[in-house]
């Protein structure tokens, strides 16, 4: 890609995480959470790899990092899931210190922040899995 392509991609990225960032925090205050999150930093990151290629996002981060991520997202969210129960509560009950939240405090929401960022994690893992797998078979084909 061109110079231009690459020093915009530099420049975008970084504030398409701290937006996603701002997404995923404020999902329980605002519309947005975990999924509009994760797919915003699989775009960020699935733009870095259209600008400077499959061998630059290689060397930065491997595909197994990419799994363990994945994974990591879904123990997150099981986790989460299994929190209300060690409490006395029923499965996926958003435990926390306020019962009901405060409208536009972020950190009375209890649970849900942790679970949104599990999600995050596993939805934008599972979208940079996907678009490496056709970039890597496209490369196969061309060879």
């Amino acid at each position: 890609m061109s110079i231009i392509v690459k020093t915009v991609s530099r420049i975008i990225s970084p504030l398409m995480l701290i937006i996603a960032a701002y997404i995923v925090l404020h999902g329980q205050v605002t519309h947005g959470g975990g999924f509009q999150g994760g797919v915003l930093v699989a775009c960020a990151f699935i733009l870095l790899l259209l600008a400077f290629g499959l061998d630059f996002v290689e060397e930065k981060a491997t595909f197994k990092f990419g799994q363990c991520f994945r994974s990591l997202g879904a123990l997150m969210i099981i986790v989460v899931a299994f929190i209300g129960m060690f409490f006395g509560f029923w499965f996926f009950k958003n435990v926390g210190v306020y019962p009901y939240g405060f409208p536009g405090e972020v950190f009375s929401a209890g649970s849900l922040p942790l679970y949104n960022l599990g999600e995050m994690a596993n939805v934008s893992a599972s979208f940079l899995v996907a678009f490496y797998f056709l970039i890597r078979e496209k490369r196969r084909n061309k060879k």
